[in-house]
Formats: structure tokens, C-alpha cells, sequence
């Protein structure tokens, strides 16, 4: 049974050795591990992570980030902007249902209510007048965990790319890993650049 929400899909998750794509492999275990597919160079073989340690990692830098004032609004809408597609695409496919095969009417109609609900809710804390981070901690345990898609885009939304390289793993308590380069994108450029703190 696969034991992790697989956040990072939508990403390029490259070796930082040859810059050739990594992925999870073997494909479909419970317990993957990142792996340069390229293997070009000596270090490659030596650039690998646990895929559910990479993710953990990530998540921890995306809810750091998640919790910086400046980055509430443009977040919010982001999210927001993730939920009214999903309600198009939601409305486009109620539209055609007798065509769907195997989705019930009632299937769809539930899971536009709960978008309709998210999106009230996105709604209700954009207007609020003071940020707190916590509603979106709660977000990314709670809600977001119930749809791992959520996870995957908003992955997608911070960062370009990330980069994995060889080398020892940090102490238990440390902030970051050396093994890891985020490139954060900047929410004024959201096509890529780096975030407040750069390239880590």
C-alpha cells in the first residue's frame, strides 16, 4: 500500500550531479526512493532520497513559507484560482454526465458541494483583515490531505524546480538539507524565479 501522497508529480525533480529527471522508483512500491534515471555521472548513483523523506521535507519549507504574511494573499488566491477550475471542469462534466462512464450523477454533485464549501471558505479568510498562518497548516493536514491533488498543485505553485544532490544526511533537528535545492518561484514572476530567501 503506497504510504505517501506522491505531492511532488507535477514537479521536475532533477539530479543536481547531471540535471537528468529523478523519479520514484521502483514505480509503485509503498517505499520509493528517488533515483536519477540518467545516472551520467559517478554521484548520481549516490543522489537518493526516500520518496516520503523528500516529501516531508518539502511540506515542512512549503508551510514555512505558508506561514510569511506577504505571502497570504497572492496564496490565497492562488488556492482559490485551483478550486474555481476545479468547479469548471466540475460543471462542464455534470453537463455531459450521461456520457461519463461509471460516475454517478450523484458522485459528481457531492464533490461540487464540497468545492463550493472550500471555496466559501478561501473566500471568508481573503476577507479577513489580519492573516494568521494557521488556517492554512490546518488546510494542508486537513483538507488537503482528504484530496492529494491539492497537495501537487500547490507544490507546483512554489517552486520551478528541485534539485536533489549526494551527500550526508543532516542532524535530526537540523532546518535544512544540503542534499535538497528548492527553487522557489516568486509571486510576482509566477512563470520562476526565486522566493524571498533564494535558491536554498
Amino acid at each position: 500500500m503506497q504510504q505517501w501522497d506522491d505531492i511532488l508529480a507535477d514537479l521536475l525533480v532533477e539530479c543536481g550531479h547531471c540535471h537528468g529527471p529523478m523519479s520514484p522508483l521502483p514505480a509503485g512500491a509503498a517505499e520509493p526512493a528517488y533515483e536519477c534515471l540518467q545516472k551520467a555521472h559517478d554521484k548520481c548513483t549516490q543522489a537518493t532520497m526516500p520518496a516520503l523523506e523528500l516529501e516531508d521535507y518539502v511540506a515542512h519549507q512549503v508551510l514555512g513559507e505558508m506561514a510569511k504574511p506577504a505571502v497570504a494573499d497572492a496564496l490565497t488566491q492562488a488556492l482559490l484560482t485551483m478550486v474555481e477550475t476545479d468547479l469548471s471542469t466540475l460543471t462542464e462534466d455534470l453537463a455531459t454526465r450521461d456520457a461519463l462512464d461509471g460516475v454517478p450523477a450523484e458522485q459528481i454533485e457531492a464533490r461540487r458541494r464540497e468545492l463550493h464549501a472550500e471555496r466559501r471558505t478561501l473566500n471568508r479568510f481573503m476577507d479577513e483583515d489580519t492573516f494568521s498562518p494557521r488556517w492554512l497548516a490546518e488546510w494542508w493536514d486537513h483538507r488537503a490531505a482528504e484530496a492529494p491533488h491539492r497537495k501537487r498543485q500547490l507544490c507546483a505553485s512554489f517552486f520551478t524546480r528541485i534539485e536533489l544532490l549526494a551527500g550526508p544526511a543532516p542532524e535530526p533537528d537540523a532546518l535544512y538539507d544540503d542534499r535538497v535545492v528548492l527553487h522557489w518561484k516568486t509571486w510576482d514572476d509566477p512563470a520562476g524565479g526565486t522566493g524571498p530567501g533564494g535558491t536554498q
